[in-house]
């Protein structure tokens, strides 16, 4: 599963497109524009736009947790997030539905074509991934939350 095969990129971006605003969460405490620019934010991310991790990965997270994430198991339920990607905190604010729907449908088709050679950002608890992984990771994090609203 990878935001790089036009298959599963096209299958996320007619789920979003299947929000209409008045979506309510099956679990978590975001909204569904909350959950739009969440999302973005995590491509904001990895895409260097939302600055550096305060702090290196610990090993633990770096190397079996990254592993498990990635490859292994879906993303758990209800686990904290760094505040640069919580919309209570320091993720960027929602605006209105239709914005931020079309802000994070560009973000995807941007995060996309980045060439081969792009520098991506470290992710905060996983360290620095490869092309591949942040796209499996970016297409996981997307389902996960798409899911969360019941598309």
């Amino acid at each position: 599963m990878s935001l790089f095969e036009t298959s599963k990129r096209i299958n996320i971006i007619n789920r979003i497109n299947q929000l209409n605003g008045s979506e309510k969460a099956l679990w978590g405490e975001m909204d569904v524009n909350q959950m739009l620019c969440h999302v973005t934010d995590q491509l904001r991310v990895s895409l260097g736009e939302k600055g550096q991790p305060e702090k290196e990965a610990k090993l633990l997270e770096r190397t079996l947790l990254k592993f498990l994430v990635i490859n292994v198991i879906p993303i758990p339920k209800n686990v904290p997030t760094s505040p640069k990607v919580d919309q209570m905190k320091d993720g960027t604010p929602p605006t209105d539905f239709e914005s931020d729907r079309k802000t994070l449908l560009a973000y995807i088709e941007k995060f996309t074509t980045q060439s081969a050679d792009f520098g991506w950002t470290p992710h905060f608890k996983f360290g620095r991934l490869t092309r591949n992984e942040w796209s499996t990771l970016a297409h996981k994090h997307l389902d996960h939350h798409l899911k969360q609203f019941g598309v």
